[in-house]
């Protein structure tokens, strides 16, 4: 189902005035369409063109969304009634096929609102008439806080006139307006007389505008009132304000209860405010001995710092020193070594040649028993020519 958004009108979902607004155009026109083939371009939900078709010839109901043309032909196919979807600058019909065409609040929409009513000249008959509405743009400007969004380019009175005279020479305008009346109605109504009280006009005050375009000739222009029901409207009226006051006095008595809870809870607010900034008291307290303790021990140990940096450079100094003696013992060390090594090297020389000297001397002494075992010694010692073998040269 199409939804109401604000924008296009939805029978049963938008607010009775702004339906009767809408529903009061198609009812201005339905007295030109008698017996004639008809073009409601931009019908919506083709309530309109329903309304149209009750007089005229043929109604063809043309839109560019598709969704509503649907919707329309599966709740109810209107009696008279043709469907066509299309875009109104580029409409999809022969030249010269209908003798009125209605664009109701389509124009202000268009970006390109001439080739549209180029196109409604092309297809109107040269006696047919264009017969379109566009709200007030002045109005619009006064009464609206921020733009419609679904409108591209809205027109004032003199803009309206010129642009529709640059296709038909003969426009005739009518200022749509919500205007209050009085009526007098039997309980068999058998015609209708009305009396309107003439005033001055100013299109810039109005509305809406509605314009009855054609290429020839106009020939008159009476005022149109369309009455959506003759009931009374006053007692309505004070029915509703009746409703009115009932909702006024529960809002009220919402409002009083709504302030009553707003004085509570400011009152609780005011209690949180108190002890919050009894709290903040007590923490800036308790912030400020924390500062002057840190404070303290920074004092505490910028000097421990500096005591211990005179005793890491006293130390360093005593390293220092200490490193100095090493190096001194170390070449001393290394002059030791280097005699110890010079040493062991004399003794490894001399335990060589005592060796060397033993092996000699061991040699000798073999020699030396051969020699005391030999015939010719012991003939030598009986000889007394020998020495005895304690006179050894080893043994002198």
């Amino acid at each position: 189902m199409i939804e109401f958004t604000g924008e296009r009108v939805v029978p049963g979902q938008t607010d009775p005035d702004l339906m009767n607004e809408h529903l009061a155009r198609y009812c201005f026109a339905e007295a030109l369409v008698g017996q004639k083939r008809v073009l409601d371009a931009g019908c919506g939900l083709a309530y309109g063109s329903a309304r149209l078709a009750r007089r005229a010839e043929e109604v063809f109901a043309l839109d560019n969304a598709f969704d509503p043309l649907r919707e329309v032909r599966e709740q109810y196919e209107p009696a008279g009634v043709r469907f066509a979807q299309g875009d109104v600058t580029s409409l999809p019909f022969r030249s010269g096929s209908f003798d009125v065409v209605v664009a109701f609040e389509v124009i202000e929409h268009l970006e390109d609102w001439r080739g549209f009513l180029a196109e409604v000249e092309r297809v109107l008959e040269p006696s047919g008439q264009l017969i379109v509405s566009t709200p007030n743009r002045l109005y619009y400007g006064e009464t609206r806080s921020e733009p419609n969004l679904y409108h591209v380019h809205e027109f004032d009175y003199e803009e309206f006139q010129s642009e529709l005279q640059k296709f038909f020479p003969h426009v005739t305008i009518f200022l749509e307006n919500h205007s209050n009346a009085i009526t007098f109605t039997p309980l068999t109504v058998q015609g209708v007389r009305t009396i309107l009280e003439s005033n001055s006009h100013k299109p810039e005050e109005a509305h809406f505008f509605l314009a009855a375009c054609s290429k020839q000739p106009l020939f008159g222009s009476p005022a149109f009132v369309y009455l959506p029901e003759s009931g009374n409207v006053l007692r309505e009226r004070e029915h509703h304000i009746d409703l009115l006051d009932g909702e006024i006095k529960q809002k009220e008595k919402w409002l009083a209860e709504t302030t009553a809870e707003l004085k509570q809870l400011d009152e609780e607010y005011r209690r949180e405010q108190k002890l919050a900034q009894e709290t903040i008291a007590d923490l800036e307290q308790q912030n400020a001995q924390k500062t002057q303790w840190a404070e303290q021990l920074e004092a505490d140990y910028s000097r421990e710092l500096e005591q211990r940096t005179e005793w890491a450079e006293k130390l360093d100094a005593e390293l220092k020193q200490a490193w100095d003696n090493y190096r001194g013992i170390e070449q001393e060390l290394k002059k030791c070594i280097a005699l110890l090594d010079d040493a062991e090297n004399r003794v490894i020389e001399r335990t060589e040649w005592a060796r060397r000297l033993d092996r000699e001397l061991e040699q000798a002494s073999k020699q030396l028993a051969l020699l005391y075992a030999s015939p010719a010694y012991r003939l030598g010692r009986r000889l007394r020519l020998a020495p005895a073998p304690d006179q050894s040269p080893e043994r002198k």
